[in-house]
This record gives C-alpha cells, sequence and structure tokens, in this order.
C-alpha cells in the first residue's frame, strides 16, 4: 500500500466515523423524545434511566471526536510528506484548517445539535426523574440530576481539547 492509498484508506474511515457520529446522535434524539412522550403519559423508571442513554451519547461523541482528530494528525503528517515534492499541492486536512469560518461556524453548530439532547437530558432529570425518585421515596434524587448533568456537560466541554489531546505525540509538520 502506497502513501496515496493510506491517505485515502484514513480519510474514508474519517468521514465514516463522521457518520456515525451523526446516525448515533439522530437515533439518541429520536429515543429521547419517544421516552419524553412515553414518561409524560405515565410516570415510568424510565425517567431515571433515559439520561444515562445521553451520557453514553456524550462519551460516544468524545471518543469518535478523538479517534477523528488522531486520524487527522496522522494525514498531516502524511500531506507534509506529501508536498515536499509538490509545494503546490492544497490537501483536505491543511486547507481546511486554514479556513478561519471553520473554527466559527462548527463550534455555533455543535451547540445547537448538543442542545437538542442536553436541554431534554436536563428536563428529564431535574423533573419526571426527580419525581419518580420522590414517589418511590428514594432519596438523592436531586444529587443524581446534578451529577449526571455535571458529568454530561464535562464530556461536551473536553469535546474542545481532543484536538490537542489527539495531536499529542504526533510528529510536528
Amino acid at each position: 500500500m502506497n502513501g496515496a492509498d493510506s491517505y485515502n484508506l484514513i480519510r474514508s474511515e474519517i468521514v465514516t466515523n463522521h457518520v456515525l457520529m451523526h446516525w448515533f446522535s439522530v437515533i439518541v434524539v429520536l429515543v429521547l423524545l419517544i421516552g419524553i412522550w412515553i414518561i409524560e403519559i405515565r410516570k415510568t423508571i424510565v425517567s431515571v434511566f433515559l439520561p444515562l442513554l445521553s451520557l453514553a451519547w456524550a462519551a460516544a461523541m468524545v471518543r469518535f471526536d478523538f479517534f477523528i482528530h488522531r486520524q487527522a494528525a496522522y494525514l498531516r503528517t502524511l500531506e507534509s510528506q506529501f508536498t515536499q515534492n509538490n509545494p503546490s499541492l492544497l490537501f483536505w486536512e491543511s486547507w481546511k484548517m486554514s479556513l478561519r469560518s471553520t473554527h466559527l461556524i462548527v463550534p455555533i453548530a455543535d451547540l445547537i445539535a448538543c442542545a437538542v439532547i442536553v436541554v431534554p437530558t436536563i428536563y428529564l432529570l431535574f423533573g419526571p426523574a426527580y419525581q419518580f425518585f420522590q414517589s418511590k421515596g428514594w432519596r438523592r434524587g436531586k444529587a443524581y440530576a446534578w451529577i449526571v448533568t455535571l458529568v454530561l456537560l464535562a464530556l461536551l466541554l473536553s469535546l474542545a481539547a481532543i484536538p490537542t489531546i489527539a495531536g499529542w505525540g504526533a510528529p510536528s509538520i
């Protein structure tokens, strides 16, 4: 396998991971909305466990993002080797990093996309899940809501550091 084949294979893996991120997000949104609809009809323990799906989603987003950025770091290394022979070539990763709009648009779009999962999850935690805790006489309903909320937000905020962490140990370009 030559360098170009490796480059194309890794680019396709990045695209696959990106598509999986979106499909997983869509499925989680649908399950959350259906779960909320069920919970609004009748009180059920689903209100306690459904927010854990959001935690799994956030952890999966961190994992997918890490793999995408780790693969991208490798691609940038390959690109630098390719451009040594032909400096006029501009490959995807180098071109993408050079755009200012990417650094502005993507975080805003990510915030909106995350809100579709985070807002219903917070509603579940501090509404139906807390009420379920109270109706069963279980203690620590507020603590559960706060812990799940903080872990969810910590996972999502860690996404900002993923490009740096994924690049650790990569050869400098």
